[in-house]
């Protein structure tokens, strides 16, 4: 064949091969079509977001519903649709929005999040705990997603894997105050209260307004005896607490004065507090106790009083009404008082000490220290029974006494 012949053969090849792969009219109608449709879709879905944010949730389900309509390939469509539909308390429609998506083959951590969600309103927690499981591994870094997952396990009763889940993860989050918070708080119900402490700590310090978490934080400190720092977080919070919330701060900062040999500032805390709240009557308790040992026992006997009215019969007001009586110098009404008291409770160091303390006003010293040595027999840390016995029967028989009764 000759060249130019060769070059006219390859020229039409050319053709006839282009034309093999151009579309054709109809083909490209479709293609136009569909792309016109992924756009009319794409601002459908743009405007029911709006809608979601305006609270307009049927509007959504009509306008996210037609988005699917002309593009079923987005799972975040779906996703919306989940979401206004529980809105409208319909989660027969919102799971039939998952499963649509799952028959169009789409799959999302969010997906399996909503279904999670779904799954846990019918109390189908196991289930509803795969659901969010499966989202984590797909979306790690969703801390919505980690904190279903442990709420879930919660509410199965399975706290030691929910904590150990947020401690495990926590720290691979910038923010990660709030799950923070969450495993403060889960320690505190397990009981671990240092445990707690050290989370809820951990998130204060991350937080912008320490406050939120200054109360929670400082009863922890109250709970396990840490009264300084309990102080250094209450103290800030008695003019800014809600009146709801002012009675648990107060009684906690009075327990830690008290604690720390501070009564005045514990009769200080409690005194305005308790004019408009005469019927707290562990409060009233407090203010009784600080008050007699500032010595003002008209506050002593009038807070007592009220304590008695809201709660008779209880071992701690008898205690301290067996106080109050000891320091207006009614010893034998004292003195009934407390055999009254340890005949119901028979482990009660302070009911001991005190009774010792009233029988030595009235020179019955056999029988004050019979007292406390039975009192540190029971409690051989009590620092009231051993100092008392130490100015009764000096330091070396003191010390000889403990150690016959703790070997």
């Amino acid at each position: 064949m000759r060249p130019r012949n060769r070059l006219f053969a390859l020229g039409v090849a050319v053709v006839i091969i282009s034309g093999c792969h151009r579309p054709s009219h109809q083909e490209s109608k479709k293609e136009a079509e569909q792309r016109w449709n992924q756009v009319r879709a794409g601002v459908k879905l743009q405007l029911a977001r709006q809608q979601y944010d305006g609270g307009l949730f049927s509007e959504v389900v009509r306008t996210v519903s037609e988005s699917i309509s002309l593009d079923p390939t987005r799972p975040e469509a779906y996703v919306l649709l989940v979401k206004a539909n529980l809105e409208l308390a319909k989660p027969a429609s919102a799971e039939q929005a998952i499963e649509a998506a799952r028959r169009s083959g789409l799959a999302s951590a969010d997906l399996h999040y909503m279904r999670g969600v779904i799954l846990e309103q019918r109390n189908e927690l196991a289930a509803a705990v795969e659901e969010y499981a499966q989202a984590r591994k797909l979306a790690s870094g969703n801390v919505d997603y980690l904190v279903a997952h442990a709420e879930c396990l919660v509410a199965l009763d399975q706290r030691r894997e929910a904590l150990a889940l947020l401690d495990e993860n926590r720290n691979r989050f910038d923010d990660h105050g709030a799950i923070a918070i969450l495993a403060g708080r889960l320690a505190a119900q397990m009981g671990d209260a240092e445990g707690a402490v050290a989370r809820l700590a951990e998130a204060s310090v991350l937080m912008k307004d320490r406050l939120i978490l200054a109360e929670e934080l400082g009863l922890l400190y109250v709970q396990l005896g840490r009264c300084s720092e309990a102080v250094a977080e209450l103290r800030p919070l008695i003019d800014t607490a809600e009146e709801a919330e002012a009675g648990t701060v107060r009684r906690g900062l009075a327990a830690c004065y008290l604690t720390l040999e501070d009564p005045a500032s514990a009769a200080l805390v409690l005194r305005d507090y308790l004019l408009h709240h005469p019927e707290d009557g562990p409060a009233q308790l407090q203010l009784a106790r600080a008050s007699i040992q500032t010595n003002d026992l008209i506050t002593a006997a009038r807070s007592l009083h009220l304590a008695e009215l809201v709660a008779p019969g209880r071992g701690d007001i008898a205690l301290v009404k067996a106080a109050l009586l000891w320091r207006r110098c009614e010893y034998p009404a004292a003195a009934e008082t407390l055999y009254e008291l340890l005949a119901k409770e028979t482990t009660n160091v302070e009911a001991y000490c005190l009774l010792a303390e009233v029988l030595r006003a009235q020179n019955q010293h056999d029988a004050a220290r019979d007292l406390l040595v039975q009192a540190i027999k029971i409690n051989p840390t009590c620092t009231w029974a051993r100092d008392a016995l130490v100015s009764m029967v000096g330091m070396d028989e003191a010390i000889a006494i403990s150690s016959r009764l703790n070997p």
